[in-house]
């Protein structure tokens, strides 16, 4: 099988685990009433999941770098599989949250390995393409999964979407035992080592700009199920239509954004981008109220909010050119930290005051991100000033 087909498989096995991290999104208020929890201890398997991809990752790829990759990847969709069987038969939802920690781990793991087994089976200008392909496989687990994920819960039961993904996962992984090539393992590359990067105060800052801006997005995000229902009074049919124009729009607004940021520079998409996803956030409670001024809202919205991910993985490449394997992935890190945070934060505006001062928190948090930008860009315009 060619190296395309084995670039397109890896991409759905993004997809497959993306979707067990996606699927959750819009069921969030079932699960709840089916395990006799609130909304906001619901959300917070979004939460555990979240935190675990992102401290979990950089520790087990340190302790599996030697391991033939493809061997590696089997492993991954071996735990993957076990993850989505404990969710499916899960009595409790204790249960399930073990599940989440088991599904993150192994997606962890797939993503970093998926992206360098990827760019190794192609030529060195190709490798961008390769690695856009299998992260598209990823993002498009949020235009498909979430809105589903919705209509699966709502009429078959939640656990149902689990086995859903189960079965996809046992055809991904017949697909990468067949089509991927074994690949050795690489030296291991210490935690330590991989944190010299932070000595940066530019790179540091623009992590706290990921950090403030998908906090301010997950905060509302995770809860937008019950949102779009206590604002709009939507259907589960019309929320799934929701869901999937906002992912929709997360695909369109990540292309524009790259776009953007080559032709008109990081600096003005990004204050672009975070003033209209602050913006947007301010008004969502009033805008929320019916469904066609719902879809407008949430186009907008998520257009303008994935604009700002590949400026700012642009920024942190253009700021450590030397070492953007390792900004990049501390990014991915901040940014599921700021996930899991942003569903935690929600919870708690939930319980103090009522879902509807979700966007309010959103635009809050976000705005502290735009303050950060203007501090981050002024130490870069001082660091450039001095060696001119």
């Amino acid at each position: 099988m060619g190296k395309k087909w084995a670039i397109y498989l890896l991409a759905f096995g993004g997809f497959v685990m993306g979707s067990a991290e996606m699927g959750v999104l819009g069921i969030i208020g079932i699960i709840a009433q089916d395990t006799n929890v609130s909304v906001g201890v619901a959300g917070q398997l979004v939460s555990v999941y979240a935190i675990v991809f992102a401290i979990g990752s950089p520790i087990l790829i340190s302790l599996t770098s030697k391991m033939e990759r493809k061997k590696l990847l089997l492993l991954s969709f071996t735990i993957f599989m076990i993850g989505n069987l404990v969710a499916f038969f899960s009595p409790s939802f204790t249960v399930l949250l073990i599940s989440r920690i088991i599904l993150a781990s192994s997606q962890g793991v797939f993503t970093v390995v998926a992206l360098t087994v990827g760019s190794s089976l192609v030529e060195e200008e190709k490798r961008g393409s390769a690695m856009g392909m299998i992260l598209m496989g990823f993002s498009s687990a949020l235009v498909l999964s979430a809105p589903l994920g919705t209509l699966v819960g709502e009429y078959w039961g939640w656990h149902w979407i689990f086995m859903f993904i189960f079965i996809l996962s046992v055809f991904a992984m017949i697909g990468t035992a067949i089509s991927i090539p074994k690949l050795e393992g690489q030296n291991a590359v210490s935690l330590k080592n991989q944190f010299t990067i932070l000595h940066d105060k530019r790179i540091i800052s623009a992590l706290l700009i990921t950090f403030f801006w998908i906090l301010g997005y997950q905060l509302v995000f995770t809860y937008i199920s019950p949102f779009l229902k206590s604002a709009a009074s939507l259907s589960a049919e019309k929320i799934s239509v929701a869901l999937f124009i906002c992912g929709t729009f997360s695909v369109i607004g990540t292309r524009l954004g790259g776009f953007a940021a080559d032709k008109w520079g990081i600096y003005r998409t990004l204050l672009c981008s975070l003033l209209l996803n602050a913006a947007v956030l301010f008004v969502l409670p009033w805008v929320l109220t019916t469904l066609i001024g719902a879809l407008f809202i949430l186009a907008i919205w998520f257009g303008s909010t994935w604009a700002t991910t590949p400026v700012l993985q642009h920024y942190l490449v253009s700021l450590s050119p030397n070492s953007s394997d390792l900004a990049i992935g501390l990014n991915n890190s901040v940014l599921q930290f700021g996930m899991s945070v942003g569903a935690g934060v929600g919870g708690w505006v939930i319980s103090q005051t009522s879902i509807m001062s979700l966007g309010w928190a959103g635009t809050i948090s976000v705005i502290i991100g735009l303050l950060v930008t203007f501090y981050s860009f002024s130490l870069k315009n001082r660091n450039t000033e001095q060696h001119a």
